[in-house]
C-alpha cells in the first residue's frame, strides 16, 4: 500500500513557548523605556516648579525694598529647602547731587548650594529727611 499517503498530522494553532519568551522580553524592555521617560517628564516638571518657587522667592525679596541704607544691605536666611541672600553694592560713584544708586542681588540656592538663580535691580540710597532738606538748599 505504497500508494496510500498517510494523514497530514494536524498543525496545532498557536505560539511556541520560544515566540512566548521574545514577545515578553521585547515588552519588558518597551515599558522599561517609557518609565524612563515618565520618570523624566517628572523630573523636569518638579526643576521646573522649583526653579519658578525660587524666582519668586528672589522677586518678593527685591520687590520688599524700596531704598538701600547709606551702610549698605546684607541679609540672608532661609524658606524651606531654599536659603537666600540679598546684599547691595554701590552702582556708581557717590554724586554731590542726584540720588546715589546701589546694585542690589536676591540669590537664592537650593539642593545644598549646587542650584540656585540671581537676580538683581537698582535702588536708589535712602534718605532721612534732613539729607533733602539740605539737597534743596544748594
Amino acid at each position: 500500500m505504497k500508494w496510500m499517503k498517510r494523514p497530514a498530522a494536524r498543525r496545532q494553532g498557536g505560539f511556541s513557548l520560544l515566540e512566548v519568551v521574545i514577545a515578553m522580553a521585547i515588552m519588558a524592555m518597551s515599558l522599561g523605556a517609557l518609565y524612563r521617560a515618565g520618570g523624566g517628564a517628572l523630573r523636569g516638571v518638579l526643576e521646573a516648579e522649583t526653579r519658578l518657587r525660587a524666582a519668586t522667592l528672589a522677586m518678593a525679596l527685591l520687590d520688599g525694598q524700596w531704598s538701600v541704607p547709606p551702610e549698605g544691605l546684607h541679609d540672608s536666611g532661609s524658606v524651606g529647602n531654599m536659603t537666600w541672600q540679598l546684599a547691595a553694592a554701590p552702582f556708581q560713584p557717590r554724586r554731590e547731587k542726584g540720588w546715589a544708586l546701589h546694585r542690589v542681588e536676591a540669590s537664592v540656592g537650593w539642593d545644598n548650594g549646587r542650584r540656585g538663580l540671581s537676580l538683581a535691580s537698582l535702588l536708589p540710597e535712602r534718605r532721612t529727611p534732613l539729607d533733602s532738606t539740605r539737597q534743596t538748599e544748594r
